[in-house]
């Protein structure tokens, strides 16, 4: 699961770093703040093959508040967003929502596999 993190760290990197760079708004980088946080984490699970599946939790956790807090967002108040922020908002649920059902996919196959 690292690896597939790693990727989907840098989606949202790229993501962040795009809204930003489109808008100039600091709250843009928050996929990008996301991305940052699981790649290190990705980063050393790879390193760390003892705390592999300690790290891979903790990212999971990252991919579920990553989920969330665009979710809430959008619930909240999509009718006041402009098109940049409301695309952003659908990008970063949609990316950490597909990791957190990849990795929750993971651990019960690798507890079935124990």
């Amino acid at each position: 699961m690292p690896k597939q993190t790693l990727v989907f760290a840098a989606l949202l990197i790229i993501l962040g770093l795009g809204a930003f760079l489109s808008s100039g708004s600091q709250t843009a980088l928050l996929p990008a703040y996301a991305g940052f946080a699981l790649a290190v984490l990705a980063g050393l699970a790879l390193v760390f093959e003892g705390g592999r599946r300690h790290l891979m939790h903790i990212a999971a956790v990252v991919a579920l508040l990553g989920a969330v807090a665009p979710a809430a967002a959008l619930g909240i108040r999509a009718a006041q967003m402009g098109p940049l922020a409301l695309t952003v908002n659908i990008g970063m649920l949609a990316l950490c929502g597909g990791l957190l059902a990849l990795m929750v996919r993971s651990f019960v196959l690798m507890r079935q596999a124990a």
